[in-house]
């Protein structure tokens, strides 16, 4: 996932190391998107938020993502009381943080199981998702209803968008929690990319499951990023022009490195 370029003039690129991570990225990205849709005036607003619906509904489908994201604030939750033992930690901060991880973790744990029911029994959302998977399947002629939808004003549709997004909402905040509790695990390190290439092996002890790099945008390049909880190669990349295929570049490139492990 690309972030927007901080205060410092970098931008950042993340790279999961493993698959309940990359699927709590793409469930962030879908969160930001449809918010971004759902609260927008406009009918392709409105098609932007009902089209991410579709496609959270369709990754919570795939699997038991609920109970994944469960176990996993379960095991933070117990790597975090381990540090409460140690010396020299906020002990009132670490508090605050298990605090709010029970009560995201027993809302969640209360929520009923599965699609919410707004969204599994609704007709209208429904013949949308059958049309999914045609090119251009949701256009007036094919849903008509959709296209009616549509043509409401701005607050209904607004007020009908909330109430669907709203049945993820213990899901929303579980992920983002964890993420934020990722993220924050670790701060970053300089580097330097001889000849535009870095790489990296991690201490067997520590399991990272996330890397950032934070790339200058004055640099004019992105990482292309690959490893896993072992190693990590970075090349980076520049593309001058969207239709050529992007060339690795040739001097050296200082960037941020922040490896992160909960």
């Amino acid at each position: 996932m690309v972030s927007n370029a901080d205060e410092r003039g970098l931008i950042v690129y993340e790279h999961p190391l493993n698959e309940r991570i990359r699927t709590l990225l793409r469930l962030e990205f879908l969160f930001d998107q449809g918010e971004f849709g759902a609260e927008g005036d406009t009918a392709f607003h409105s098609r932007i938020a009902i089209d991410t619906l579709v496609d959270i509904v369709s990754l919570l489908s795939r699997g038991d993502l609920r109970s994944e994201i469960q176990k996993e604030l379960e095991r933070v939750v117990a790597t975090l009381e381990t540090l409460q033992q140690r010396q020299g930690v906020d002990a009132a901060r670490l508090g605050s943080i298990l605090d709010e991880c029970s009560g995201v973790m027993e809302r969640l744990r209360s929520s009923p199981p599965g699609i919410p029911s707004e969204i599994r029994d609704n007709e209208f959302l429904n013949s949308i998702a059958q049309r999914a998977g045609i090119l251009g399947g949701s256009c007036g002629f094919d849903v008509p209803s959709y296209h009616l939808w549509l043509h409401a004003s701005a607050d209904r549709r607004r007020s009908d968008l909330g109430q669907w997004f709203d049945g993820f909402r213990y899901l929303k905040q579980a992920s983002r929690l964890l993420l934020r509790l990722l993220r924050d695990s670790a701060g970053p390190s300089p580097e330097r990319a001889e000849g535009a290439v870095f790489q990296a092996n991690f201490e067997r002890n520590n399991r990272y499951q996330l890397l950032r790099v934070g790339v200058p945008v004055d640099a004019d390049c992105f990482p292309e990023i690959s490893g896993n909880r072992h190693f990590c190669t970075i090349r980076f990349m520049r593309q001058p022009d969207p239709c050529e295929r992007p060339q690795q570049a040739e001097e050296d490139i200082h960037f941020e490195l922040t490896r992160c492990v909960v």
